[in-house]
């Protein structure tokens, strides 16, 4: 008699307990949602030995189970994160999420969405680029695309930007194809990410030209045009001139009016980098540091920064959308396609189609909800709260004798330093590194530190929904007690 084969067990990632998951699912919600409420007082630092050991083990071959692994999330990751949620964090320009933005984000998780056309996903995506274009005041003709930050941002746009000013076929040729090198303009207060972006174009970083700011840390007009002028008589190609809408290091915007001017003047494309600045647009009394913007040929943009929305998503616009397709579209197909844009609406609205990423996750969710549910001025109000809270904070040291401003206070960003009588600037700069050392010990990146014209610096940036002005209290008190004690010796 023969013997019945037996049918092998197919495997699956469901739970075979669908209750037991949903339990689980329910205790990591409620324990997040503590956490968040409770953040002022979680401690934040770096991992003990202990927590590195729980973390750091063999990956087993049957797997230890959900309940496990939680309980190591709990109490030997969760506790030792990079916390950027906690009140008290003006150390980088990094936005502190919300709840129900978490709330979103297991959602897009749960639906496990991996394009964004011809579903919802694609009208969810066109109606945030819509809505971002109206805050910040943007042409309604303009097209743009999510992407993971604002690095990807201005990677996007000056890639555009690159292949519509070549003066070859980029997509054919490619830089070989260049008879002329291709320069382009920025301040010497530009964001980092600008050089990466222009060596991963094949441009070479020597292709961008680094331009003197002026005492205010805006660039200064002259010194870039003769940049440009002395390119042309060298046999350069000057293609594009980057702005900035809000400098990490002091919060100060270039006079964008006045670049794309010249921009105009020159027959060069206009790219502004606003990965946070660009929304003082919303803001009732700082709006107008952004005038101009409008007139950028691309805008980078963050979202996971002063609109605090989970990490990463971020913005290019692009105000000529066929440029902006062509550029990341397979093949030549759009360069004969001008007069058929109505016809090709969700191709060239079709976020695939606008960067580098083919995969993509439902991004554009998170956003929509967060917009959806707290709208324009909710938004407006917090971007305002914090500006307001920097000139409060620009303030409090103003009225310390031994404590001054370094650099103007434009926006969200004050620059200091604690400055008793008596002492020589390398005494005040070691003494100033060592109330930053001890202020991280403190509270990791409460602050930062910076170094603008060759003076080292404290900095705050605050794009914090949860800071309140008695924290920035302790932030004055505490570097008055640290220096004064430090001072004596």
């Amino acid at each position: 008699m023969l013997q019945e084969k037996v049918k092998p067990i197919e495997e699956t990632l469901d739970p075979e307990d669908w209750e037991s998951m949903r339990a689980l699912g329910h205790r990591m919600v409620d324990d997040m949602l503590t956490y968040l409420r409770n953040v002022r007082s979680e401690p934040s630092g770096s991992p003990t030995q202990k927590a590195i050991e729980d973390i750091c083990v063999p990956l087993t071959h049957d797997g230890e189970g959900e309940e496990k692994v939680y309980e190591v999330f709990q109490h030997s990751i969760l506790p030792y994160t990079f916390s950027i949620t906690r009140p008290r964090f003006w150390g980088l320009v990094a936005g502190t999420g919300s709840p129900y933005g978490m709330f979103a984000e297991m959602l897009r998780a749960g639906m496990n969405s991996c394009q964004e056309s011809l579903f919802a996903e694609a009208y969810v995506h066109k109606q945030v680029i819509g809505w971002i274009k109206e805050m910040v005041d943007f042409p309604e003709e303009a097209g743009g695309v999510l992407v993971s930050g604002g690095s990807e941002a201005n990677f996007t746009g000056l890639a555009v930007a690159r292949n519509t000013e070549a003066e070859v076929d980029m997509k054919a040729e490619g830089v070989q194809g260049l008879r002329r090198r291709m320069t382009l303009y920025c301040s010497d207060e530009t964001h980092h990410c600008l050089e990466r972006s222009v060596e991963l174009l094949g441009l070479g970083n020597e292709a961008l030209r680094w331009i003197p700011t002026d005492d205010d840390c805006r660039i200064r007009l002259d010194a870039l045009r003769k940049a440009i002028e002395d390119d042309r008589k060298q046999n350069n190609h000057p293609f594009c001139i980057i702005g900035c809408a809000g400098t990490v290091n002091s919060g100060a915007f270039d006079d964008l009016n006045a670049l794309a001017d010249l921009a105009k003047k020159e027959n060069m494309w206009f790219h502004v980098d606003g990965a946070f600045g660009t929304w003082v647009k919303i803001s009732e009394t700082h709006r107008h540091l952004a005038d101009g913007m409008e007139r950028a040929d691309s805008l980078a943009i963050d979202l996971h920064k002063w609109m605090c929305m989970p990490y990463g998503i971020g913005c290019t616009l692009v105000k000529d959308r066929l440029a902006h397709y062509n550029t990341f579209v397979y093949g030549h197909e759009a360069k004969y396609l001008k007069s058929a844009l109505d016809q090709l609406e969700d191709q060239i609205t079709g976020p695939h189609n606008l960067a580098l990423a083919l995969s993509r996750n439902f991004t554009s969710l998170k956003a929509y909800m967060l917009l959806r549910a707290y709208g324009k001025n909710k938004y407006g109000n917090l971007v305002q709260q914090n500006v307001d809270q920097i000139n409060y904070l620009s303030e409090l040291i103003g009225r310390e004798p031994n404590m001054e401003i370094t650099a103007p206070v434009t926006s969200n960003v004050v620059c200091f330093r604690y400055k008793p009588k008596g002492l020589i600037e390398p005494e005040i700069e070691k003494l100033n590194k060592i109330i930053y050392d001890e202020l991280n010990r403190m509270s990791f990146l409460m602050i930062s530190d910076t170094t603008i014209k060759g003076k080292y610096m404290l900095r705050a940036c605050n794009v914090n929904h949860r800071s309140q002005k008695q924290d920035f209290e302790f932030l004055v008190n505490e570097v008055k007690k640290i220096g004064g004690q430090i001072a004596k010796y």
